[in-house]
């Protein structure tokens, strides 16, 4: 059984194994963006402050949204929506509520909210990353079954060989990070990184969606996967629209400036 949902014991405290790669995932975020944070004109106190924000906030937002797609789960005993133990999120609900609290934090505090997203960005990839491998260990959010050689048993649910898509998502979670990397030296405008985020995780879920073992609602595609290409176009259509703006505003300034001469 490829399944280690208790990672270990402390004195009869049971430390899981989603919960264990979230708080990991947020200690290396913590980690990084006080390092980066100066580079970016940000004090590093500021950095890890929007940090927590972003991460209680988003938690938040994770078991909401979870909650209010599986509500049937839920109906009888809707306390229940506050005890997760890192279990049952939604990684829209956390990129949504996250997202927002960080929109108000940074109005309070003053700081340019799409700077402080493009640092970000690349965690927050990291991150789900570090989720998937804890969903992997856990046994949830399994794949369909399958018969290729690298099929591994989900044990929440069977002894079924199935895609270990939960690992296809992490490599996909890793590969944005270091694309989100790349990009944040040669973005033409902040906020860049965040709407490139956006854009590059709905494709990802979008794909990973096809190996998963989720119900089908229109069109044969998952809810996921709807709102996935909703996302990626609404992204790339920012993306496109702020930079033929910018380059309109610079061919403007520049017919100024030799109008001036």
């Amino acid at each position: 059984m490829l399944m280690h949902r208790i990672l270990f014991e402390i004195g009869g405290i049971q430390i899981f194994s989603y919960g264990a790669m979230i708080s990991l995932a947020i200690l290396v975020a913590a980690l990084a963006l006080h390092r980066e944070a100066p580079r970016e004109g940000i004090n590093p106190d500021h950095a890890l402050e929007a940090l927590i924000v972003g991460a209680i906030s988003g938690l938040i937002g994770a078991r909401l949204l979870y909650a209010a797609l599986h509500w049937e789960q839920f109906s009888s005993r809707p306390l229940t929506i506050l005890f997760a133990r890192f279990e049952g999120l939604s990684f829209y609900g956390a990129f949504i509520g996250g997202a927002v609290a960080l929109f108000f934090w940074g109005r309070w505090r003053k700081i340019n909210f799409f700077k402080m997203a493009d640092l970000f960005a690349p965690y927050l990839a990291l991150g789900y990353a570090f989720g998937r491998i804890g969903c992997f260990l856990n046994g949830c959010c399994y794949g369909k079954v399958s018969d290729v050689p690298w099929a591994m048993p989900a044990a929440l649910v069977d002894d079924l060989l199935r895609h270990p898509v939960q690992l296809y998502a992490a490599a996909g979670g890793v590969l944005i990070f270091l694309i989100l990397k790349l990009l944040r030296k040669v973005r033409p405008f902040a906020g860049y990184n965040l709407l490139a985020l956006a854009a590059l995780y709905g494709i990802l879920r979008f794909t990973t969606e096809f190996f998963r073992d989720e119900p089908v609602v229109w069109l044969g595609l998952t809810l996921a996967q709807l709102f996935s290409f909703l996302l990626t176009l609404f992204a790339l259509a920012i993306m496109i629209a702020a930079m033929f703006w910018g380059a309109k505003n610079k061919r403007g300034k520049t017919r100024a400036v030799e109008q001036k001469k």
